[in-house]
């Protein structure tokens, strides 16, 4: 009978090496993965929206929008253009490509001293976005803001989306 421990050192190192280099070489490429499933759904219109920030536990910051995109994949791309077309965006940071879940996506940011993860869910007349900022130097001011936003109607101007 073979002695367990020696075989387990000998090929330790090799495991090791394969594990290091695998993730080396996910973070030189990120790329978003597939859907395998059918795709969320996004209907286009006027939507309510309630914000909460972690740190201010006040009053949620309510508002209203008519969102144009035409469906999930117009969202998608809609949202990615306006964050790369952002001057601040453009200037020092580095946004990563997109992450696919099963009912939408994510994205991250990474500024000087803050990194910030973005997640949008979508489900029937519905789409709930967290943002989580880590900032480096002040953990302690890290925060997370959800905000909700629930479709109550086509745009008033048209009575569609603009």
């Amino acid at each position: 009978m073979p002695d367990l421990n020696r075989s387990t050192l000998k090929i330790a190192p090799i495991v090791a090496l394969l594990c290091i280099a695998t993730i080396a070489f996910a973070q030189d490429k990120p790329q978003s993965v597939p859907l395998l499933g059918p795709k969320p759904v996004f209907a286009p219109g006027m939507y309510e929206s309630e914000s909460r920030n972690s740190h201010f536990q006040g009053e949620p910051v309510k508002s209203k929008v008519c969102v144009a995109s035409a469906d999930y994949d117009h969202f998608l791309a809609d949202t990615m253009a306006q964050y790369r077309a952002a001057p601040q965006f453009a200037k020092s940071c580095a946004l990563s490509q997109t992450g696919q879940l099963a009912n939408g996506f994510a994205l991250a940011m990474a500024c000087p001293g803050v990194k910030t993860v973005i997640t949008y869910r979508f489900s029937k007349d519905l789409v709930a976005m967290t943002i989580e900022n880590f900032i480096k130097d002040a953990p302690s001011a890290s925060s997370s803001i959800l905000t909700m936003m629930r479709r109550i109607g086509d745009c008033p101007e048209t009575g569609k989306p603009t």
